[in-house]
């Protein structure tokens, strides 16, 4: 079973904060060495913040890509057309690019968004 993105998001933010409340905590009773332990899980769980989100919002991006193409329109790829392609400076590609492979994208996308509420 996988979890939606934005429970990992909510979760990571939760997290963040309650660290961030323990560093403060233990900074006010001189141990820093905790406090600056507490800050760096902080740092990471922000970070696993961010990327969730993006993660969510490339998602939703793709719903709607391929809801459009669905209903007869010829939407212009998404930018980056894959995030693979993002990461490799556009040298190489998702399964999921919405330029290079289009009837395989759109295939995939409308079964894995087809069982979601």
């Amino acid at each position: 079973m996988t979890m939606n993105p934005r429970r990992y998001q909510h979760a990571a933010t939760a997290g963040a904060v309650l660290l961030t409340a323990a560093a403060i905590a233990t900074a006010l009773n001189g141990l820093y060495i905790q406090a600056c332990l507490f800050a760096i899980g902080v740092l990471i769980l922000t970070e696993a913040t961010l990327r969730e989100h993006r993660r969510h919002r490339r998602a939703r991006a793709e719903c709607d890509w391929a809801r459009r193409r669905a209903l007869g329109e010829n939407p212009a790829p998404l930018n980056p057309c894959c995030l693979l392609a993002a990461a490799s400076n556009g040298h190489a590609h998702d399964h999921r690019c919405t330029d290079h492979s289009l009837e395989r994208f759109i295939t995939q996308i409308e079964a894995e968004y087809r069982h979601q509420p």
